[in-house]
C-alpha cells in the first residue's frame, strides 16, 4: 500500500546529481556482480511522492511536461537505461517500462508480474523481446489449504493459442517471488518450501505435462 509516511522530500528524478549518484551506484554493482543483466525494476512508481516536491513541479513546467508524470517517469527511466548501457550491461525491466514505450534495447528482458501476463507475453514477444514470468508465483501470498497445484498449472509458454514457435522461443522461463511484507526470519523457510518446488517443477517440465497428479506424493 501507499500509507502516509510524512514529508519525505523526494529527490527529483531529473536532477543531475541524482543521475550521477545512480551512475556511481551501478558502476559499483556491475564491478561486484559480473552477470550480463541487471534488474532495473520500473513498476508501481508512486506519483504523489513526486507531486509533493515543488522543485519537481517547477522543472516539469519549464520542460513542457506539466502534470504529466508518465513523461517524467519515462525521462528518468531513459536516463537510467542509458547509464546501464554505458556500463556494457543489459537489463531486465518490469512490464510497465515496456508499455511506456521507452526506447529499450533489443536485448531487454521483459518481466511480467500482473494477472494479465498472457497479453503481456503476447505483446512483448510480437515486438521481439524475451520474457520471464512471475505472475502466478507470488508465494508470499498465503491461502487456506494446498495451493501448490495453482503454481504448477501456470505454464509460461501457453500464453496464446496463436503464438508462433519463434514467439515461444523468446520465453526464457520465470522466477517465483517471496516479497517481505508478511515474512521474516521466523517464517520465510516454512512459507517458501516445499511450495517453491511446484514452480520449479513447472519450469523444468515439458509444456504438455500439466497434470497435477503427476506431482502428487505417492
Amino acid at each position: 500500500g501507499h500509507g502516509n509516511i510524512g514529508p519525505v522530500r523526494p529527490r527529483g528524478p531529473h536532477q543531475r546529481s541524482s543521475l550521477l549518484r545512480l551512475k556511481d551506484l551501478y558502476k559499483e554493482i556491475t564491478s561486484v556482480f559480473p552477470a550480463e543483466f541487471v534488474h532495473l525494476g520500473g513498476d508501481e512508481v508512486h506519483y504523489p511522492c513526486w507531486k509533493s516536491n515543488q522543485n519537481i513541479t517547477n522543472w516539469m513546467l519549464a520542460h513542457n511536461m506539466s502534470g504529466d508524470y508518465d513523461k517524467l517517469e519515462n525521462y528518468y527511466e531513459t536516463k537510467l537505461l542509458n547509464i546501464v548501457n554505458s556500463l556494457n550491461k543489459n537489463y531486465i525491466v518490469w512490464e510497465e517500462v515496456f508499455y511506456h514505450h521507452i526506447d529499450i534495447t533489443p536485448q531487454t528482458i521483459v518481466h511480467a508480474w500482473k494477472p494479465n501476463w498472457e497479453k503481456i507475453f503476447q505483446d512483448a514477444t510480437l515486438a521481439g523481446f524475451r520474457c520471464i514470468l512471475s505472475a502466478g508465483w507470488y508465494i508470499s501470498r498465503i491461502s487456506y489449504g494446498e495451493d501448490w497445484q495453482n503454481f504448477y498449472q501456470v505454464e509460461p509458454r501457453s500464453f496464446n493459442d496463436t503464438a508462433t514457435p519463434q514467439q515461444k522461443a523468446l520465453v526464457l522461463g520465470g522466477t517465483m517471488c517471496m516479497w517481505g511484507e508478511h515474512v521474516d526470519n521466523s517464517n520465510i523457510v516454512s512459507r517458501t518450501w516445499p511450495r517453491a518446488s511446484a514452480p520449479a517443477e513447472r519450469l523444468w517440465s515439458p509444456e504438455y505435462l500439466t497434470d497435477v497428479k503427476f506431482m502428487e506424493p505417492e
